[in-house]
């Protein structure tokens, strides 16, 4: 791609990127594809159980008119049921507060976020994997048209309106409002080791970017064409000014992921972070066969927990001699 297609207009970028996102079809899907996707998934899902617990993720909980109950989208590892919106927020913190590898942490509040609104719409499992397989195949093409300063949180951003499309069945104008509107919301790349200040506003970007596909759902056709000429320049610093970014392209299903029975162990200790022991197995097993499930439902059942969430308590002996049985006066 030419500078000259990419600058040609600031909104070339998010037209030829609909373009894709309307192009796209999921029976290209290849069994390798579709494991890493699953993988991705257990190791996001982990990271947000385990980040449930975070300072941050708990003050946006019990911040007033956050979360407001009486959604159909789970705050993972709570009783709360919230917008997906409010859902995507809190449950992608999370997801960056429980991250060991910093670097990929906005993939998997990519991945969290969306599970919300597939919750919400009423999804299959195959419908989430696909609108997140998807995402994670046309979001590379975004590399050459933005700016070299363009981190991991724009990819995701982007990625995660992509994949809102999907779910959301946009038409093409509708797709590209959502991305004008999302790259209008878009924040710099947060800095590193202010883990509070980071999980936050990367979970506030996701939850940007959904809203805009859930505007751009409920605007008529000509109010996007409208928007999309009047507001298309305010997003032209998004664009590249060389053609290529400095970094190799974004993959969003790059959520590294131990093989196997150390995937389990791993997912085993994070989630047990806020849910019952015997939750976990079962939750395991429905997200190692996502694409099976018919009824998200049957999944969020399992990430729900109570608000109070203790360990097991170790079984105590008494000490012999300490407690005899009781005489009594009866003879065989």
């Amino acid at each position: 791609m030419s500078v000259g297609s990419i600058m040609s207009g600031p909104d070339v970028w998010a037209e030829s990127l609909a373009d894709k996102i309307c192009a796209y079809d999921p029976r290209q899907r290849d069994a390798k594809t579709v494991g890493q996707a699953r993988a991705a998934v257990i190791t996001a899902f982990g990271r947000a159980l385990s980040g449930a617990p975070a300072t941050i993720a708990k003050a946006l909980l019990g911040t007033s008119g956050v979360a407001m109950a009486g959604g159909s989208s789970l705050v993972f590892g709570t009783e709360r049921r919230t917008s997906a919106v409010d859902a995507a927020l809190i449950n992608a913190t999370a997801a960056v507060a429980g991250s060991e590898a910093p670097r990929d942490a906005a993939n998997s509040a990519s991945i969290v976020a969306l599970f919300g609104l597939c919750e919400e719409r009423g999804k299959t499992g195959q419908d989430f994997l696909d609108a997140l397989i998807s995402a994670a195949e046309i979001v590379p093409c975004l590399a050459p048209t933005l700016s070299p300063a363009a981190g991991q949180p724009e990819f995701a951003l982007f990625g995660g309106v992509a994949a809102a499309a999907r779910v959301l069945g946009l038409s093409r104008p509708k797709i590209v409002a959502a991305l004008v509107m999302a790259g209008m919301a878009n924040i710099d790349s947060p800095p590193a080791g202010q883990v509070g200040a980071t999980s936050f506003m990367i979970g506030l970007s996701l939850r940007s970017g959904l809203l805009a596909a859930l505007l751009a759902e409920a605007l008529d056709e000509a109010s996007c064409a409208e928007m999309i000429k009047s507001e298309g320049r305010a997003i032209q610093n998004l664009a590249a000014v060389n053609g290529a970014p400095e970094e190799a392209a974004f993959d969003l299903l790059a959520v590294p992921s131990p093989p196997g029975a150390d995937l389990w162990d791993q997912f085993e200790r994070q989630a047990g972070a806020v849910l019952p022991r015997d939750q976990i197995a079962p939750l395991f097993e429905r997200l190692e066969t996502i694409d099976k499930v018919k009824d998200l439902a049957t999944v969020s059942r399992l990430l729900q927990a109570g608000r109070t969430h203790a360990a097991p308590k170790k079984v105590v002996f008494a000490v012999r001699g300490t407690h005899e049985p009781e005489e009594t006066n009866w003879v065989p």
